[in-house]
Parts: structure tokens; C-alpha cells; sequence
């Protein structure tokens, strides 16, 4: 890793240091606190966490950067991706809470396949850097990772290829991050092929949970502002600019 490789990696440590780690020492030190049966009780209380990370993205050179609304379309698509990557950067085990309220809140076979994923991505908890630099380059990931209403144009970015640009920046920093982790290159293009295969799989769950979640509007409705802003539903897609 080249000096500046090794600044870039030091200030996402530090950004996230200051943002996501200092707000759960701070404010929730768990997710969730209990068991929730309901799905707006249950993603309203990640709004502290949720403010954090927004933070944290801000702080990102690149990401902070961008147009006001391709900051928006970035975090709102990448919700539900970025939640579960950043619990696992934050925690220490999977909270029984966080399974019983899956189990709770979803069908069954939507739940185990969540809990599924909760469990890939906790298993890498053994190295948070990888886990921090994965959140960022998802918070760059520009492509369609949400299913919602086909009249939003959540979608259409207004620079592409600046917001890809900046995503390669840390694609290449992982890269040259793994390297310095295992003995040669094939092992790292097989860990690297794990990652894609475990985040490919995270994501088909995740697409199925949004459009479970936007089925209960009135769900939507009484959750905090933040969170609520984050799952754009028919009526509001006109005015998501």
C-alpha cells in the first residue's frame, strides 16, 4: 500500500471512529435494545445509528463530493445494504433481539433467509477494517439495489460515472488492503470471490425484504422521519427530488 493508500485507510478508520462507534458508545450501544413486534418500532430505533452513518459518509472526500441529490439517491438506495453492514462493524455476536425480532416481523422463510445473511456478514467480524471499507464502497453502489415503485426515479443519478469513479478508488484500496492480508494473490481473488458471492447473496434477501416492507405502507407511515425517508412508496416518488 502506497502512502497515500495507507491516509485514506487511516481516515476512514478515524471517520467511522468518530461517527458510527462514538454514537453507539454514546446512544445504543445495542440493536436492537429489545424485541420489536412491530416493523416501525423495530427500524426506528436504528434512526441514531442511521444519523451516524450519514455522518460518516459525509466525511468520505469522494462521497462528500457529489451532487446534494445523488447523496440522497445513494443513501436511500443503499439503506438496507449499508444497515446490516454496519451492525456487523459495529457488534460483537448476532443479539437474540435482532433474531426474535426477525423471526417476529417477516415470514418464515423470509426470516431465515435473513438470518442467513445477519449471520454471513457477522462472519467477518474478525476483521472490522475489511467490514468498514465493504460499507464504504456499498455507499457508492449506484445500481438499482432496492425494489421500489417503477414511477421513482430514486435510480437516475446525476453523475455516474464520478459516483463509479470514487466507488473504484475503494474497490482498489480493498484490493491492495487484502494483499497485505494473506500470503499471495490467489488467495486473495478467492477471498475476494467469496466476498462478491456472500454480498450477491445478502443483496437477492434484501431486494425481497424491501418489497415485503413497502407492501405494509401503513407500516411505513409511523416510522421516525429518517427512517421513513429512506422507503420512498408511490405517492411520495414525485416529490423525491
Amino acid at each position: 500500500m502506497s502512502p497515500m493508500d495507507q491516509t485514506r485507510l487511516t481516515n476512514i478508520l478515524g471517520a467511522y471512529e468518530r461517527t458510527c462507534i462514538a454514537t453507539k458508545l454514546n446512544h445504543s450501544p445495542a440493536f436492537p435494545i429489545c424485541k420489536h413486534s412491530t416493523i416501525h418500532t423495530f427500524l426506528s430505533e436504528y434512526s441514531e445509528r442511521q444519523k451516524s452513518l450519514v455522518k460518516y459518509f459525509r466525511i468520505i472526500p469522494e462521497f462528500d463530493q457529489l451532487s446534494i441529490n445523488d447523496k440522497m439517491r445513494l443513501i436511500r438506495n443503499n439503506f438496507t445494504m449499508t444497515l446490516s453492514i454496519n451492525e456487523a462493524a459495529l457488534s460483537t455476536n448476532i443479539s437474540q433481539h435482532l433474531i426474535d425480532s426477525v423471526s417476529m416481523l417477516y415470514s418464515a422463510n423470509l426470516s431465515a433467509q435473513l438470518i442467513q445473511c445477519i449471520k454471513i456478514l457477522h462472519s467477518y467480524i474478525y476483521d472490522r477494517t475489511l467490514l468498514k471499507l465493504l460499507l464504504t464502497i456499498q455507499s457508492f453502489t449506484s445500481g438499482i439495489q432496492r425494489s421500489i415503485y417503477e414511477t421513482c426515479t430514486d435510480h437516475v443519478y446525476d453523475n455516474t460515472r464520478t459516483i463509479f469513479a470514487a466507488q473504484n478508488v475503494y474497490v482498489d484500496l480493498l484490493w491492495k488492503y487484502l494483499l497485505t492480508r494473506f500470503p499471495n494473490e490467489f488467495d486473495v481473488v478467492r477471498f475476494y470471490d467469496q466476498i462478491i458471492r456472500d454480498l450477491l447473496f445478502v443483496q437477492r434477501v434484501f431486494l425481497v425484504t424491501d418489497t415485503f416492507v413497502l407492501h405494509h405502507s401503513n407500516e411505513i407511515q409511523k416510522m421516525e422521519p429518517l427512517i421513513q425517508s429512506m422507503w420512498p412508496v408511490a405517492d411520495n416518488c414525485a416529490n423525491a427530488e
